[in-house]
């Protein structure tokens, strides 16, 4: 017998919502940034305070790492050049560790997979999405919480 599967009460949608922040790029141009999330929701659990991730750059477009810092573990990713996203990386369906691979969040354990930029299932058994983490670039760094 196996172990009910939890589910999210606030799972990450396809909605987005601004946060401040803005990347010194090449030209010193500043984007604005979305993280996973409604305006109306609370922010996810995260960091009780901000925790330093480094330079923008050097988180390539299309990739994500895996992190543990400061006592804080995120999985943080860069879909696209004026987007970060970070996530809780425990796994909805077990509570196993996902980590990045080839553009995609995924559980060593049962191999449920979420998308890169919204954290959302695709495909299972996990039933829900990654926990959202407020995330912004502030002076070219990525800050968590």
């Amino acid at each position: 017998m196996t172990a009910p599967e939890p589910d999210h009460p606030v799972p990450c949608g396809p909605r987005r919502r601004s946060v401040l922040g803005a990347a010194g790029l090449a030209a010193g141009a500043a984007a604005a940034l979305t993280a996973c999330g409604s305006s109306d929701e609370a922010p996810a659990a995260g960091p009780g305070s901000p925790v330093d991730l480094g330079p923008v750059e050097d988180l390539p477009v299309g990739s994500a790492v895996k992190v543990d810092r400061d006592g804080v573990q995120a999985v943080v990713g860069r879909p696209a050049p004026d987007t970060v996203v970070a996530f809780s990386p425990v796994c909805p369906h077990q509570g196993c560790m996902v980590a990045p691979r080839e553009k995609r969040y995924v559980c060593p354990c049962h191999a449920s997979e979420f998308d890169l930029t919204t954290g959302d299932v695709v495909s299972g058994p996990a039933r829900s999405g990654l926990e959202p983490y407020p995330v912004a670039v502030t002076g070219g760094r990525i800050v968590l919480g």
